[in-house]
Parts: C-alpha cells; structure tokens; sequence
C-alpha cells in the first residue's frame, strides 16, 4: 500500500528579508542531495498569480526573478508528479509548500512518499528548517495514499473510491 510521510509546522519567518531565498534553496539542495527535480511550481507573488501549478520549465524562472527582487510572496510549492497524473494535491511523490501569512496561519508542508526516498529524514528537515523559520508546532504522520491530513481541521480526510 501506498503510504506518505508528511512533517507539517506551524511557522514564522526567522528573516522575512530572506525567507522566500532560503526556502528556494532549501527545495533545490533536496533535488541535488537525492536525484530528482520537481516537476511543477506554484507560488503567489505580487506579479504571479497562477491558478493552479505550472509545470517548473514555465515557471521557476519566472520565480526565482521574484525572488531576486524580493517581491511580496504569499507562498511557494514545489511537487515531483508523474507524467500522467489525475490530481496533484494526491498524486505527487514529493510536496513541499511554505505558506506565510494569509487567512490561514503560516505553516510549512513536506511530504515524501513512503520508500520513494531511501534516505529522507524529516528530522534533518526540521532541524534545517529551523534556521529559517520559528516553529511553534510541528506534527509526522504516516498516512495511506487514500488519506491526506487536514491541518486546518486536524483530521483525516478519506478519499471516495
């Protein structure tokens, strides 16, 4: 069974002058420590609003120009999906979501299928993450491919059939 492993933390900036950079970096040091590149982006900023992801050769230059000219950011995804997926939010093999401010609270969001990364460890993760984020409160869980966590909500949420 198809089970995903997710390390979610409620957060606050560390540097809000360098947050979105650090976050960026981070994403991208995980592509090169374990052999994959993410497929697709998504991301809010004052001259990006997508409606949806986009796929990364359309889109991460265009992010990493906001970025370098540190525009307002509401948050920025990055997900590895298959070539043929149905939907992404359950599809991906590798979520990772930094989100600040908002109607929601900032929260940061990484998840890793089960197996698909013979060496994740989220506590390197949080321990990282920690040099760039306040976390006030952060949660693991094990989940099967049919469930996602709702931490809006704190519950499970069972996908239909």
């Amino acid at each position: 069974m198809r089970e995903m492993i997710s390390l979610f933390a409620l957060c606050t900036p560390v540097d809000t002058g360098t947050v979105w950079e650090n976050w960026y970096q981070f994403c991208m040091e995980q592509e090169q420590k374990h052999g994959f590149a993410f497929s697709h982006v998504s991301c809010l900023t004052d001259s990006l609003h997508p409606d949806g992801i986009r796929t990364r050769s359309r889109y991460l230059k265009k992010l990493r120009s906001c970025i370098d000219h540190k525009e307002n950011m509401s948050f920025i995804e990055f997900y590895l999906l298959p070539d043929k997926f149905w939907q992404a939010v359950f599809d991906f093999k590798i979520y990772m979501g930094l989100s600040l401010g908002g109607q929601a609270q900032s929260h940061v969001e990484i998840t890793v299928e089960n197996q698909f990364l013979e060496n994740f460890d989220y506590r390197y993760c949080l321990d990282t993450l920690r040099k760039l984020l306040t976390v006030t409160k952060a949660e693991v869980n094990l989940l099967p491919h049919t469930q996602t966590f709702n931490y809006n909500m704190n519950c499970i949420v069972i996908l239909p059939a």
